[in-house]
């Protein structure tokens, strides 16, 4: 049980830069600088609102290019499109690993 205060001074900016830092991983100040001083690790830092927005438009942008090369994949194993088939599968191969990437992030 915690039954001790423990107070300290510190500047606006060093304030509001502890505010941040805790926020980012969804703990108290207390308990960042509790865990920090005793080299307990951190948990680790979230996104906020606004950078989860830009990583869900992001996904959604890969699925619009996904979606372009597969069909371009399509064309060029129906042998519609000559000489790229390898490119466009691999390439389409790297869009589905990034969204799987991001939306790992984001759980």
């Amino acid at each position: 049980m915690r039954n001790f205060v423990i107070r300290f001074r510190t500047s606006e900016d060093e304030r509001n830069d502890l505010k941040e830092r805790a926020d980012a991983r969804g703990v108290t100040i207390s308990e960042l600088v509790r865990r920090a001083g005793l080299g307990i690790r951190l948990p680790v830092a979230r996104f906020d609102q606004r950078q989860v927005r830009l990583l869900t438009r992001l996904i959604g942008q890969l699925a619009r290019i996904g979606s372009n090369l597969n069909q371009l994949t399509r064309s060029a194993n129906s042998r519609r499109l000559i000489g790229h088939s390898d490119d466009l599968a691999f390439t389409l191969g790297e869009i589905d690993s990034l969204r799987s990437q991001i939306r790992e992030l984001l759980k």
